[in-house]
């Protein structure tokens, strides 16, 4: 979630800057976002395995676990950095302005930088949320939120000197910010964690291909899935681009509220993962069921707590990001309609979480292959451009197939909680 309240602060000091720099930042932080969070996805393997192995008891299988993420941590952030190389061309090729795809590109080429670290970070507080101990990752995270909104106002707007870089300056404190968490985190698991002696000592065997199988084919689900969700959210982007630079930047602020709340469904769905799995590791099959509805019911409080300040004060959280009254008309209605819809986006993600902890490989990216590629994609596209409802229709057309998935995960993790003990086939680990 802190890493999501990084990309919201620079949106919002981006927004205060000017109009235009926040589409580029836009366009370039939604391309590395889509990447972020298909590395997240192929890590989520280490997490539910680590929390089945503390589940058992096997500390040092879950250091070796987390050891084998580090790897992976470096090998798709640097695939990530490589792919952002030909960002500017790519931009240029769906159709933007020359300057908006330059400026779109090297804002990603920036942000891809701090992917490497960022991941390394995930990796490391996937192993402190399944030894349960969040609170290092927590204090970890406040600093760097408050270290990221102090270089935003130094390198966004100029200091003492220092030239405005606008959303170029966002773009390099998130990356030098990023480099300290992930030093930070690594450190706290060498040297301050209790159990860092029972995590075993690094050894060869820890990165044997084998001994990873399960954890890939895990991760390489949740990464497809969580890649099509986000990829389909980037390409709603390049449709509110081609409705204006109004309708853009209106979408742009209700998509990172959006973000931004997701975030407390990826939180309370991360823990829930871990609760699960760890049920799971002790063959406990009525104890991954509560862990599940826990889950659900403290995430719709949350939610629908959140969804009622958005729907009475929509003015208030605008006044974050814009104070242009042109810009206000247009994003407040999306702010409004934001409030109900996330509560079913981040369910679908809570219940998808819940099903990794259960094991479920498949069904959770088939899942998403239906409803944002095959159903929000085409719903977008129709209800924006066609239709002509802009941004708003862009906001529908997510609430729409977020319902859908809802709905679909929802009656799986039903027909999988409510089999006979007997009959429940749980996965171990290999």
């Amino acid at each position: 979630m802190g890493q999501t309240a990084m990309l919201a602060v620079d949106s919002m000091m981006v927004g205060h800057y000017g109009t235009d720099a926040l589409a580029g930042f836009a366009f370039g932080s939604s391309m590395v976002q889509t990447l972020q969070i298909i590395g997240l996805g192929l890590l989520m393997g280490g997490m539910v395995e680590i929390s089945a192995a503390v589940g058992r008891g096997r500390l040092d299988e879950a250091g070796a676990i987390w050891r084998r993420s580090l790897a992976y941590a470096f090998v798709i952030g640097l695939a990530s950095v490589g792919l952002t190389a030909w960002a500017p061309e790519l931009f240029l090729a769906t159709g933007l302005p020359a300057a908006l795809a330059e400026q779109a590109g090297r804002i990603a080429m920036i942000l891809a930088g701090s992917l490497p670290p960022m991941l390394v970070y995930v990796a490391s507080v996937m192993l402190l949320e399944g030894l349960g101990r969040p609170a290092a990752a927590v204090w970890i995270m406040a600093g760097a939120n408050l270290a990221n909104l102090a270089l935003d106002a130094v390198l966004v707007f100029g200091f003492a000197g220092l030239p405005a870089l606008g959303a170029e300056g966002a773009a390099f404190g998130t990356l030098a910010v990023r480099i300290g968490i992930a030093l930070a985190a690594v450190a706290t698991i060498l040297w301050w964690l209790p159990e860092r002696r029972a995590l075993g000592r690094a050894a060869r065997s820890d990165h044997a291909w084998a001994a990873g199988r399960r954890q890939r084919r895990l991760g390489l689900a949740e990464g497809m899935s969580m890649g099509l969700e986000s990829g389909s959210f980037a390409v709603m982007t390049l449709f509110a681009g081609w409705a204006g630079a109004r309708d853009l930047a209106a979408y742009t602020i209700a998509i990172n509220v959006n973000m931004l709340l997701f975030m407390i469904a990826v939180g309370i769905g991360g823990a829930t993962t871990v609760r699960v799995a760890q049920a799971r590791g002790r063959d406990d099959p009525a104890a991954m069921a509560d862990a599940a509805w826990m889950g659900f019911a403290v995430f719709g409080a949350v939610a629908l707590a959140v969804a009622m300040v958005l729907v009475a004060w929509p003015g208030g959280v605008l006044a974050l990001y814009t104070a242009d009254p042109a810009l206000a008309a247009a994003a407040v209605p999306l702010i409004v309609l934001m409030g109900p819809v996330h509560l079913v986006d981040g369910m679908q993600r809570l219940i998808a979480n819940a099903l990794r902890g259960y094991g479920e490989t498949w069904l959770p990216t088939a899942s998403h292959l239906l409803c944002y590629v095959v159903v929000m994609v085409p719903a977008g596209h129709l209800l924006c451009l066609p239709a002509g409802f802009g941004a708003y229709g862009l906001v529908l057309a997510i609430g729409a197939a977020s319902l859908l998935a809802t709905a679909l995960l929802f009656t799986r993790f039903l027909w999988l909680s409510r089999r006979p003990s007997g009959e429940r086939t749980v996965p171990r680990a290999a």
